[in-house]
């Protein structure tokens, strides 16, 4: 309660009640005296408790304009001969074609009955009574205009209807094409961005180009953000939000369903275990009769998706431990370094988004190309340990853990396997086409290997191997620079110096210890 006391205002202070909203009325005619008495007949009338008003035109051409800047108006008392003896006539059609308002109710008048049969006018012209002036008394003038009034109500309430029929298929529409889109995003932070584009749609007026929106985890992070909120990611929600969005917020969570404002709409989205995020969008809110259904339906969808995932991530980073581990693991057999394959999968990485490659296909390649030697465990200890050189006989069968690599993963059905067995088939072609084993050249060899080829000469001339010492790294880069578009594709070998400090970043931050 205020603290401030307030007064009531004097008898003479007290506002005026708001004039009710009335029915328009449109008499046309070109005879002042037919004005007076339509209006004398129509004075005090109210249909479902609103009044009526009249607004007066004296000719066609006036009865259009008054169409063109009222087009609510509800019932017409057009005359037939003004300006010209068809000049109504003309106003008819007029109205009906050239302004397309169907739903106006004309009562045609005339004062020469004769002159135009009624079963000429009703046929022959989209007019919904033709009456004879002398016809229209009092009594059946309010009548004539209280039965055309309920017919225009009617069409109204249909027209309503239909429109808010629209706009839920629409939303029906945005919910399916969002469910879609929402379960194809491969990140968190992508799946809360499109979460608030797709919800923005559905609830902000067409000045949402001003607004800005945020999204937030059950931890309380924000993990998405746009517009006037965009530097609001990974913090928390009581150093983004101000005031007023913290009560909506609140007030959401104690219900437990979506607020809306006309300047805000808070979104409650329950996740599994129990958790709940908020969807925020700040700016100008546009709701359809109905919609917040429809927003509550994308919420429960959003919900479903956000726990699939996290289970999906959940599996893929599991997934993704298991290939680091069995790379690993064979990679120590061979006596190579114990960080080789985790170092290879995060040039691959930087590499393929260099390449303008998506982020889906890099993490792809980030969590396959690990297993790029996994042919090696086909190979015998003798040979793959071997300090010295290898002979004619040794070098052949040491090229067979392409294929023997392939022939492991190549049934598996997951595409991280599907790719890692053509890595570990391609890794070892050249682009000039002297590789092995099939003497694949350019574009012929998978872009994935062609990745990893440049990753892992990188990573073994800069690491060392019971075959070599570590090369000095001006030696490895000239290495790199001298078989651009031989052994290594051009478009990989550039790519690969636009992102070097980078790379080397990561090559020092998984460095082997001694």
């Amino acid at each position: 309660m205020s603290d401030q006391l307030e007064f009531l205002p004097e008898d003479d202070e007290i506002a005026a009640p708001e004039p009710m909203v009335g029915w328009p009325v449109l008499i046309v005619d070109d005879e002042p005296a037919i004005h007076q008495v339509t209006s004398l007949a129509l004075s005090g009338v109210t249909y479902k408790d609103r009044p009526i008003e009249l607004i007066n035109a004296y000719s066609g051409a006036e009865a259009l304009l008054q169409m063109m800047v009222r087009p609510d108006i509800a019932v017409i008392l057009l005359d037939v001969v003004m300006e010209s003896d068809d000049a109504g006539l003309q106003c008819v059609r007029a109205i009906r074609e050239h302004l397309a308002n169907t739903d106006v109710r004309i009562i045609l008048r005339t004062g020469q009955p004769g002159q135009a049969p009624e079963r000429s006018m009703i046929t022959d012209y989209d007019i919904n009574a033709y009456k004879a002036k002398t016809d229209l008394t009092s009594e059946k003038l309010y009548v004539s205009v209280i039965a055309e009034l309920r017919t225009y109500e009617h069409i109204m309430t249909i027209e309503r209807s239909r429109r808010e029929m629209a706009a839920n298929r629409a939303g029906l529409l945005k919910i399916i094409e969002a469910s879609s889109t929402l379960f194809r995003t491969q990140s968190i932070q992508h799946f809360a961005q499109g979460v608030l584009a797709q919800l923005a749609t559905m609830v902000q007026s067409r000045q949402a180009e001003v607004a800005g929106s945020f999204a937030v985890d059950p931890g309380g992070s924000v993990v998405a953000a746009t517009g006037r909120h965009a530097q609001a990611v990974g913090k928390n929600l009581c150093d983004v939000a101000d005031a007023r969005l913290l009560v909506a917020i609140d007030q959401a969570m104690v219900q437990q369903k979506s607020m809306a404002a006309a300047d805000h709409f808070v979104a409650i989205v329950h996740t599994g275990g129990g958790g709940i995020s908020v969807l925020v969008i700040d700016g100008p809110i546009e709701l359809a009769p109905g919609q917040e259904m429809l927003v509550e339906v994308f919420c429960r969808n959003v919900g479903i998706a956000y726990d699939n995932l996290l289970l999906r991530d959940h599996m893929d980073d599991t997934q993704r431990e298991i290939i680091y581990r069995m790379g690993n693991l064979i990679e120590t057999r061979s006596n190579e370094t114990a960080n080789h394959v985790r170092r290879m999968a995060e040039f691959s990485y930087v590499l393929a988004l260099e390449l303008g490659l998506s982020d889906e296909a890099a993490n792809l390649l980030r969590a396959a190309s690990p297993m790029h030697d996994i042919g090696k465990i086909g190979i015998p200890d003798e040979i793959l340990n071997k300090p010295g050189r290898l002979d004619d006989r040794e070098w052949a069968h040491m090229q067979t853990h392409v294929t023997i690599g392939w022939n492991l993963t190549k049934d598996m059905t997951e595409q991280v396997w599907k790719t890692a067995a053509t890595i570990a088939l391609e890794h070892h072609e050249r682009w000039d086409g002297k590789g092995y084993p099939n003497g694949m050249a350019g574009e012929q060899i998978d872009i994935m290997a062609r990745i990893t080829a440049l990753a892992d000469v990188y990573d073994a001339l800069t690491s060392r191997r019971v075959y070599k010492a570590i090369w000095p790294l001006p030696d490895v880069l000239n290495y790199i620079r001298e078989q651009r578009g031989q052994q290594f594709d051009p478009a990989v070998v550039d790519a690969f110096f636009a992102r070097f400090e980078e790379i080397e970043q990561i090559r020092l931050h998984y460095a082997d210890r001694a």
